[in-house]
């Protein structure tokens, strides 16, 4: 008899034990939320997304690499002039410092003396760069635009008050300034001098 109420006792002892064990943290069964899942998952379906492509129409594929290669390098111009201009932007500072101020603004007469000179150096590149300062100035007088030295040319084209068929055009000749300047496309005399045709402030002044 005494035994028998032992055994039940020993038993719900046990049990109890039991229970303080597997509700401890490490024993519960949770599925725990991976917070990068969505991602994972998108990043997957955008790969079978262009696999079924590439397979169903690969003129359409072609296109679409194409199209995502013109994209990164235009990012990766629009870093260098960034990167370009920094340094320059420091070395003009640390130059200031140690000769003081200069006598002569840079105002557009100056950029349009400093891009001939250099176009009549055969440096058609630097040229165009220093023409397009030029034209920035000489649009910030007219309002179109305001000239800041730490501004890349994409800026002045996103922020400019144009109309759309002169932010198009003003879009068109920075980023052919682009390609010859970052791309390394090829910029005879003749090629400099149509691009400085285009770049007239009075052909945007309309625009505004």
């Amino acid at each position: 008899m005494l035994a028998q109420g032992v055994a039940p006792a020993r038993a719900d002892s046990l049990r109890a034990t039991l229970d303080s064990v597997f509700a401890a943290p490490a024993y519960r069964w949770e599925t725990r939320e991976d917070p990068f899942g969505p991602l994972r998952r998108l990043w997957m379906a955008v790969g079978e997304w262009l696999s079924q492509l590439q397979r169903d129409n690969p003129q359409a594929y072609r296109a679409l690499t194409w199209a995502l290669v013109a994209v990164l390098v235009v990012i990766l111009a629009h870093a260098a002039w960034v990167a370009v201009r920094t340094v320059r932007g420091g070395s003009r500072r640390a130059q200031r410092d140690v000769l003081g101020p200069q006598s002569a603004p840079r105002d557009a007469a100056w950029y349009a003396q400093e891009s001939a000179r250099l176009a009549a150096a055969g440096d058609f590149v630097a040229a165009m760069q220093a023409d397009f300062l030029r034209l920035v100035l000489e649009l910030d007088a007219r309002q179109v635009m305001r000239f800041h030295p730490s501004r890349t040319p994409s800026e002045y084209v996103r922020d400019a008050t144009l109309s759309e068929e002169g932010r198009l055009a003003l879009r068109a000749l920075v980023g052919a300034m682009y390609a010859h300047a970052f791309a390394r496309v090829p910029l005879d005399r003749a090629a400099y001098d149509r691009w400085r045709a285009d770049a007239v402030a009075e052909r945007y002044a309309r625009a505004h």
